[in-house]
């Protein structure tokens, strides 16, 4: 039997503070699967979405989140300027300016990076993820 076809209308879903907290911005998780997750942030100026970071296993305030090793990303910019940061192999800090129309793409086993909101507006961004990681809340 054929799947039904989905509509999700944006105000039904709920947002929710970023990893950093609620002054880095908000994250609406419009669509979530076995195979892919749909997120529009919200990064705040001065914020980003997630600091540092690679596509390992981390721990926030309230969530463990563990990415399985094949997880690729990517941030559509819709809205707003921001500078990507990245660490090579050898640890030197490279950035590239980003702003409305850019796409991001961050590959399995990308090094350590962040995306910047160095602009005044906030960055509103759609975020691909796949497959999605494991959010387990910390008790």
């Amino acid at each position: 039997m054929a799947q039904e076809l989905k509509i999700i209308r944006a105000d039904d879903v709920q947002s929710q503070d970023m990893s950093g907290g609620k002054e880095a911005g908000q994250v609406k998780r419009i669509l979530a699967t076995e195979k892919f997750f749909f997120n529009i942030d919200d990064v705040n100026p001065g914020h980003s979405p997630h600091h540092w970071h690679r596509h390992v296993k981390y721990r926030t305030a309230t969530h463990e989140v563990d990415y399985p090793a094949d997880f690729e990303e990517v941030y559509f910019i819709i809205s707003g300027h921001g500078v990507m940061q990245w660490k090579t192999d050898s640890g030197e800090t490279r950035e590239q300016k980003v702003g409305p129309g850019d796409t991001v793409f961050t590959p399995a086993d990308v090094v350590e990076h962040q995306l910047l909101n160095s602009g005044s507006e906030i960055i509103r961004m759609a975020v691909v993820g796949v497959p999605p990681s494991t959010r387990t809340p910390l008790k």
